[in-house]
């Protein structure tokens, strides 16, 4: 579902810090990990990304027990929420509660997009999570798409332990097959340096 924002966690007084910031060789996409926020009675983890036009679609998932709110702060956007690709603009809030199926926002053919991505419960897997797809950034482990390799995502998901699964799938299978396969052909993409 889009709403309009009706709080904005970058509008208030002191808004959250930059912990880390990860730009591609080519500028196709930056990731900016910020310090979790205090919203609505709960913290969440928080991450930037920015799309140069066209960039940033990665696969449908779900979160068996995290609750996703994407804030559209520049350009549009398209997005894919329970079985439909939707289309939301700047000052847009796109809200992707646990267990849905979807395709974080992405850049459209238009132009470059700017979306503030916020996950709830905050948890140290979400950070860890961020940092490493900020790394992944930096080094041009990208796909066309714009995004790292599904293969490295899930090497990043396994080892941090993020809440990230495949829809359909049952998570205990994913958790103890799937996930380490791809996890171990992510190893082959992204050797540490």
């Amino acid at each position: 579902m889009t709403i309009h924002a009706p709080t904005d966690p970058l509008s208030i007084a002191l808004p959250p810090l930059v912990v880390g910031r990860y730009r591609s060789p080519d500028g196709r996409a930056e990731v900016a990990l910020r310090s979790s926020v205090w919203l609505d009675g709960a913290w969440w983890s928080c991450i930037d990304r920015t799309f140069q036009a066209g960039a940033g679609f990665l696969v449908p998932h779900r979160h068996a027990h995290t609750d996703e709110v994407h804030l559209v702060r520049d350009g549009a956007v398209r997005y894919l929420l329970r079985g439909r690709v939707r289309t939301a603009h700047s000052g847009d809030v796109i809200v992707v509660p646990a267990g849905t199926v979807h395709a974080d926002p992405w850049a459209t053919k238009d132009g470059p997009a700017t979306v503030t991505s916020l996950l709830s419960p905050a948890a140290r897997e979400w950070i860890d999570f961020g940092v490493r797809l900020g790394e992944a950034t930096r080094r041009g482990q990208l796909a066309s798409s714009g995004q790292p390799p599904l293969p490295v995502v899930m090497r990043i998901v396994h080892e941090t332990g993020a809440d990230v699964l495949a829809p359909g799938l049952p998570a205990a299978l994913q958790r103890r097959v799937a996930i380490p396969a791809l996890a171990a052909i992510g190893r082959l993409f992204w050797k540490e340096s």
